[in-house]
């Protein structure tokens, strides 16, 4: 798999535009560095038109401003005379919508961005979303995911990309990274672990989409024609066994 997908880097057409994505954040930002660095390098063939935050004290809006990339900041906590109240999610919205539109992305990347958003957000959105979550999705969506896993027998674990839509996590998975899991360790170590599969496969994702091995707009028009078809997710498996 990797073998193929280096050499459609190599016969990419230079003329071809970079993908423009926009990225949505809540945190660190270590995903986002990643794509940052690819682009920089060359590797992956995007723009990241900008970067838009529901906490200001996120390090990943220092990140995306270190690296010259445009910032949105709406906050999830309000200041002045609001202070302390959190900021609805249909205002958010709101903002977030209007950055969105004036950027104009090919691609929405939620990559730790942690409020659910709206079917009206996500339908009104300039272009597809995908979102990057830390389970082998349909197992263990929302929060707290690496202490769930060490909870259970599973001897598998992993990280998914997957086509957001209005149900949490449940949007069409797209790819996957796993790994064992050793019971023995804390959610923080699995945690560690599983986040240096997300760094690779975010990046491969984003790279499929831009070479048009995956089509978002075909894969969500398959998904509203054929409702009765079980899901058929194209899983790029990376079989990790990176030690702690």
């Amino acid at each position: 798999m990797r073998w193929y997908i280096r050499n459609m880097t190599d016969s990419h057409s230079l003329s071809k535009k970079p993908l423009k994505v926009a990225v949505l954040v809540s945190g660190s930002g270590s995903n986002l560095q990643v794509l940052i660095d690819a682009m920089n390098a060359g590797s992956l063939p995007i723009e990241i038109v900008g970067v838009i935050s529901n906490v200001k004290e996120a390090y990943a809006v220092t990140r995306a401003q270190q690296a010259g990339i445009a910032t949105a900041v709406f906050s999830h906590i309000t200041e002045g005379e609001n202070a302390g109240k959190r900021m609805g999610i249909k205002t958010f919205e709101r903002h977030a919508g209007a950055q969105l539109n004036e950027w104009q992305p090919d691609l929405v990347v939620l990559a730790g961005f942690m409020r659910v958003l709206s079917d009206d957000f996500i339908s009104g959105s300039p272009a597809p979303m995908i979102n990057l979550h830390p389970s082998l999705l349909p197992k263990y969506k929302g929060l707290d995911t690496h202490q769930r896993v060490l909870e259970s027998s599973d001897a598998h674990h992993g990280c998914s990309v997957h086509v957001v839509t209005a149900e949490l996590d449940a949007g069409q998975v797209l790819t996957q990274a796993m790994l064992a899991v050793d019971h023995s360790e804390s959610a923080e170590e699995l945690q560690a672990r599983v986040q240096k599969l997300e760094h690779q496969v975010l990046p491969w994702t984003i790279l499929l989409i831009a070479q048009g091995a995956l089509n978002l707009k075909a894969i969500n028009e398959n998904a509203d024609a054929a409702p009765y078809l079980p899901a058929l997710p194209l899983k790029l498996w990376l079989n990790s066994q990176i030690a702690r």
